[in-house]
């Protein structure tokens, strides 16, 4: 699955820079007195990589995205405006996703028959350029005495890029017939850390964030924000699966059964060859990514009112 282009992290940076440099600093001062944003929201979470998928084999991007095994993801956001339609923001997102080669009806995946699940944890620091900003105006539509509205209503829509990088955690599992869940990287399912084998491969990584936002005010402090962003990440093991089958008699001696059998649950069909040591398990020319969509509710909070202190002098 040719889906994880750096370029496209560039390019999208690069826009968001240009239109900074351009028009991010705008002349009202306004917003420096709510500078901060509070935000918290749930979501639904996928993921691509080298297992389940559609029924054809590993294709570009969104188009092996496999629905069924949309799973969920909330996270609480801070947010600081460094100008009226710039803003940065660290954040936490708890989320799980899944793929199960038993899903598709490509033939070569439903034989490998490989499964996963996996919590992730993910501490990211974004920024955000609001390229439309939603108008906020008199909420409530009071008229003049003229009967001439003042202001406009909270009526609009803002739309907002958002890119950043962070690090993620995960741990993937796999499950047995009977239901049992399986920490799989402490088996060695591909030989990682057995002689000729790959080496063990780390539980976290970084990911690159990028992802398209819109955002609808509900009162002058408050609103509710829709964002999709894709996760680039620089690890393929975020489902276990990355490169060949390693000799699963030598898993069985070293690791046990348990591991022999997560290495290589085939389902051996007739007219497929067996599985064999060095054949294509996974594919390593392209790294593992995952994907939020998030509902979420946002809260600014007014910055304290500085205090002048008047010196009085005392007359002589």
């Amino acid at each position: 699955m040719k889906r994880n282009n750096p370029f496209i992290v560039t390019i999208v940076l690069t826009f968001i820079l240009s239109n900074v440099l351009g028009q991010g600093f705008g002349n009202s001062t306004a917003w420096k007195t709510k500078r901060v944003e509070l935000t918290g929201g749930i979501g639904a979470s996928n993921f691509l990589g080298d297992l389940g998928g559609r029924d054809r084999i590993g294709s570009d991007f969104i188009w092996d995205l496999e629905l069924v095994k949309t799973r969920y993801v909330a996270h609480i956001s801070y947010q600081y405006y460094l100008a009226r339609r710039i803003a940065i923001r660290p954040s936490f997102f708890f989320g799980r996703i899944s793929g199960d080669d038993a899903l598709t009806n490509e033939y070569f995946r439903h034989h490998r028959n490989l499964n996963f699940v996996s919590n992730l944890y993910e501490f990211s620091f974004a920024g955000e350029y609001q390229f439309l900003k939603e108008k906020i105006g008199n909420i409530y539509g009071l008229k003049s005495p003229t009967g001439k509205k003042l202001g406009m209503k909270s009526n609009s829509i803002g739309i907002y890029l958002t890119a950043g990088m962070g690090i993620v955690f995960y741990n993937p599992k796999g499950i047995a017939p009977s239901g049992r869940k399986v920490p799989l990287r402490k088996l060695s399912t591909e030989g990682q850390g057995l002689p000729g084998g790959p080496k063990r491969y780390k539980r976290a990584t970084v990911a690159l964030p990028i992802g398209l936002g819109f955002r609808k005010s509900l009162g002058k402090d408050d609103g509710i924000k829709i964002e999709f962003a894709y996760r680039f990440t620089f690890s393929d093991y975020l489902d276990d699966v990355s490169t060949v089958y390693y000799d699963n008699a030598a898993i069985k001696a070293t690791k046990g059964e348990t591991a022999a059998y997560f290495a290589d649950p085939s389902l051996n069909y007739p007219n497929l060859h067996n599985t064999y040591a060095g054949l294509q398990r996974g594919d390593p020319t392209d790294k593992d990514g995952y994907m939020f969509l998030t509902v979420s509710y946002y809260k600014k909070i007014k910055a304290p009112e500085r205090k002048t202190k008047f010196k009085t002098r005392r007359r002589r």
